[in-house]
């Protein structure tokens, strides 16, 4: 059901809907490129006075047209995160993430477990740690036990041990290599994602400004032809006034 709009509100130029006055952005306040897209619409006629007012969901619209015309235009056939970037630009959406906190909060238990098994084995407690059993082990066989040694050299179970340490711990490090590698995926897509929108919001940051000096100009050229007319008709009547005493 289509809501009951008060017509006491003032009207939309381009769709017709009554909206509160806070929801309607002079035409004037837009630049060229959003004005044509309303105009292209159907909606605003290209004879539209400066003081008419547009809403301003039709002016996000018009500007997510708008933008994804000028990426196009540059980059080609926009991709589906070009566009929906250009989309979040123009409504002037937030798109930063924090990708740690949504990566970590994701991750499965055997996923936490090869971080954690990573972060221990690349570690100089690790390697110290490693060396000292070693160590022990080696004196332990040779000098302390001496006839009673379990693993006598050649050291035969310490060398099978290692081994299995190793072919366990190099796939389990992968893992999370893995882990880490998907992570900077998503952080140079976020990076990407933050730093378009950036050039896109500095692009039209930039429209903007000549937009408002343009019209600051044209303002300042009306203002002065409308003060060399006053002096004109000053000079007019204090010329006649002067004519009428003498």
């Amino acid at each position: 059901m289509a809501p009951i709009q008060d017509e006491t509100r003032p009207a939309c130029s381009v769709c017709g809907k009554h909206v509160v006055a806070a929801d309607l952005i002079p035409r004037r306040a837009l630049r060229d490129g959003v004005v044509r897209r309303l105009q292209a619409k159907g909606g605003l006629p290209a004879s539209v006075e400066p003081d008419a007012d547009v809403c301003s969901s039709c002016v996000r619209q018009a500007r997510h047209v708008y933008l994804a015309e000028r990426l196009e235009a540059e980059r080609g056939q926009l991709s589906a995160l070009e566009a929906e970037i250009a989309r979040k630009a123009a409504d002037h959406a937030s798109i930063a993430v924090h990708i740690d906190e949504a990566f970590i909060r994701g991750a499965t238990r055997g996923q936490r477990t090869a971080d954690s098994v990573a972060r221990v084995g690349g570690s100089w407690r690790f390697v110290i740690s490693f060396c000292v059993a070693m160590a022990l082990w080696i004196a332990a066989n040779t000098w302390l036990l001496g006839g009673r040694a379990f693993d006598p050299y050649p050291y035969i179970l310490l060398n099978l041990m290692l081994s299995c340490v190793a072919a366990l711990q190099a796939p389990i490090i992968m893992m999370s290599q893995n882990r880490t590698s998907a992570r900077d995926r998503l952080q140079a897509d976020q990076d990407f994602r933050v730093n378009l929108k950036a050039e896109i919001e500095i692009a039209s940051l930039h429209e903007k400004l000549d937009h408002l000096l343009h019209t600051r100009w044209e303002n300042l050229l009306q203002l002065q032809e409308e003060q060399g007319e006053m002096l004109r008709e000053l000079l007019e009547s204090s010329g006649g006034a002067a004519r009428d005493g003498t």
